[in-house]
């Protein structure tokens, strides 16, 4: 009997060990990236961002972002004036292209804005960015909101993500994920492989607030 006993002993002592020193996997552990930004000097917190597309910021729109060199490439599926900012709550009667092509060849876009119905559509094709290069990214940001923003796993995150230009919350594009919402928005993520150096993402955005308010 004491045999057996202490023989458990051993065994659960292997378990507990063999438990304590496997990393954890669990999906609320966050795994930590180093930064030597200030928060004074980051794009997020310390408000450099919002000089990149000044006319743009405060806006209910999203944006593509390069988080490799932080270029933006606003979306406008809300209209503003240009003059005083105001939100345009009319009929507009027309669609138009939005994106572009960012100036280091990180990335490109071309969309169709379809004003009257709040969407976009169209592809995002990934050049330089294809990958997302943490160091380059640290230098733009502290290491609060970097790890805010980075999630466990960036061998499937891209070097593109969308931002929102009322809130800044950023989210980056990954190979695995088929669509996310940010804030009154839902975007949908298609990938199409291309060859080893580049791909392409068809994206369909769409402008979807909270139809009813959650009761106090």
């Amino acid at each position: 009997m004491k045999r057996w006993t202490l023989a458990l002993m051993v065994i659960l002592l292997f378990i507990l060990t063999g438990c304590e020193a496997k990393p954890s996997t669990a999906p609320d552990v966050d795994v930590r990236y180093s930064s030597a930004t200030s928060t004074e000097d980051c794009y997020l917190c310390g408000g450099g961002i919002e000089n990149l597309v000044p006319s743009y910021w405060g806006q209910n729109n999203i944006a593509l972002i390069s988080l490799n060199t932080f270029e933006i490439i606003p979306l406008e599926i809300n209209r503003y004036d240009r003059l005083d900012g105001r939100l345009i709550e009319e009929y507009a009667g027309t669609v138009s292209f939005g994106g572009g092509g960012s100036v280091d060849n990180g990335f490109s876009a071309r969309l169709l804005l379809d004003y009257d119905r709040g969407y976009a559509m169209g592809s995002l094709y990934f050049y330089d960015d294809r990958k997302l290069d943490t160091a380059r990214v640290s230098s733009f940001l502290c290491e609060k909101c970097l790890n805010e923003i980075l999630p466990q796993n960036i061998e499937t995150c891209f070097g593109v993500g969308a931002v929102n230009l009322a809130t800044r919350k950023i989210q980056i594009f990954e190979e695995n994920i088929s669509g996310f919402s940010l804030d009154d928005f839902f975007v949908g993520c298609n990938l199409k492989e291309a060859d080893r150096d580049s791909c392409w993402m068809d994206l369909l955005i769409f402008f979807c607030p909270v139809r009813y308010e959650k009761e106090p």
